[in-house]
């Protein structure tokens, strides 16, 4: 749990490596990418490093589970995630993503047959809450009127991110966590290459969004899912994962105050306590 938590605190870092790269004029399809590509060569390498010729999976499930991984939470998600802040807004987008605890503990009470106690939903219902307050302020203006296919990409997010933890767990039983990195990792760049058609000729001819692209796949992308699928075999309850790495909203609002002097009112203080208190209510309940 404390490595699960570990990664959501990596994973709140990202504001500041997509911030930078915005500011050097890369867009949304070429930092997805960087992210990606980053983060397949440095697990590519480590594996080779590691494993030598073992980094190549043969187990065809793992395989499998390892590219519903790469192709649903990592690029699917990029894609409807991106899609839903462009129609709706940031805050109508983020009240949806943290729909991903839902999904989560829905599939692993279907899939891996856990059981729903009143104090997970209870600490389910509060962990909801407390995102949605802690990102948005209570303010959920988007930009307009809201659209259906914008409410419907916000849910596709909120799945893709909640998946993260079931195919996770589903590939970790069949492999170790270097190789399901790689070619999750693979997979989600073979999706945005199709669907996102990066232009990488902006980031070669700028050596300032090779360098912070290249630090974006290191920190919060392979570093942080690595330490989320090694703590993702210990935890046997799946469906507490996504509470527990909720600590990512909690640590990109705090780094938006701190570093780039974003205001927090209230209702995102009240937001962050009560982020804090459902991880406690999950970590304790049977």
């Amino acid at each position: 749990m404390i490595q699960i938590f570990i990664a959501g605190v990596l994973w709140g870092t990202i504001g500041i490596f997509v911030k930078g790269l915005n500011s050097l004029g890369a867009d949304a399809a070429l930092t997805s990418f960087l992210r990606m590509f980053s983060a397949f060569v440095v697990m590519l390498s480590a594996g080779v490093f590691m494993h030598g010729r073992k980094v190549v999976i043969r187990d065809i499930k793992a395989l499998i589970f390892c590219a519903l991984l790469g192709l649903v939470s990592n690029g699917m998600f990029n894609v409807f995630y991106t899609s839903s802040i462009r129609i709706n807004g940031m805050g109508i987008a983020s009240v949806l993503l943290y729909t991903a605890p839902v999904f989560t503990a829905a599939a692993s009470w279907l899939i891996f047959h856990e059981r729903f106690t009143p104090l997970k939903i209870f600490a389910l219902i509060v962990n909801i809450a407390g995102c949605v307050l802690t990102v948005t302020g209570g303010q959920f203006s988007g930009n307009g009127s809201i659209s259906l296919a914008g409410i419907l990409a916000g849910l596709g997010s909120g799945f893709g991110y909640g998946m993260a933890a079931v195919f996770g767990r589903l590939a970790g039983e069949r492999t170790d966590e270097v190789s399901m990195s790689v070619w999750s990792y693979f997979f989600a760049l073979l999706f945005l290459l199709v669907f996102m058609r990066p232009d990488v000729s902006v980031a070669v001819h700028n050596p300032k969004i090779l360098g912070l692209g290249f630090l974006y796949g290191l920190i919060p992308t392979a570093l942080a899912y690595l330490v989320y699928y090694i703590g993702l075999k210990k935890v046997e309850d799946t469906g507490r994962v996504p509470v527990i790495a909720s600590i990512e909203p909690v640590t990109a609002v705090l780094i938006g105050m701190l570093i780039y002097n974003e205001e927090m009112g209230t209702a995102n203080f009240i937001g962050v306590a009560v982020v804090l208190l459902s991880i406690i209510i999950m970590v304790k309940a049977k």
